[in-house]
């Protein structure tokens, strides 16, 4: 994402502002090794936008060993906009596969399953995160 936001109305309405990919990187550079080196550490960014936290996430999970299956399961993400959620879903697919133009849909099944369970359209700030990706109201 080149622009810090989508539109004024949104920032305004939401107080929705990407984070540019510097501060992403700088900021993650400052977390302890073993959330990127160890597959069973789990990530949630509970305002994750398209997705530039996740996507350095998960590439850095993946340069760290995980497979991408693993990445993926343990990373998880929250947005209020659903137009959020479908790019962030695309741009981690787009991770996983190495950015093919063309893939076997079968192989990546089980990825897109992982993107649809742990990248969610809620708000939390009113819902529990629990309940969010357990699936109750």
């Amino acid at each position: 994402m080149s622009s810090l936001i989508k539109s004024k109305k949104r920032s305004d309405a939401l107080g929705e502002v990407f984070t540019p990919q510097w501060l992403v990187d700088e900021m993650l550079d400052k977390l302890p090794q073993e959330v990127f080196t160890d597959p069973e550490k789990t990530f949630i960014d509970p305002a994750c936008g398209d997705g530039n936290f996740l996507v350095r996430v998960l590439e850095r999970k993946i340069q760290n060993g995980s497979t991408p299956l693993q990445a993926l399961q343990t990373t998880y993400g929250v947005d209020i906009m659903e137009d959020n959620i479908q790019t962030c879903r695309r741009r981690l697919l787009r991770e996983v596969t190495g950015n093919k133009k063309q893939i076997n849909v079968e192989d990546f099944r089980p990825h897109a399953k992982a993107l649809k369970s742990n990248i969610k359209c809620a708000n939390t700030l009113e819902q529990n995160l629990e309940d969010i990706f357990t699936g109750q109201e």
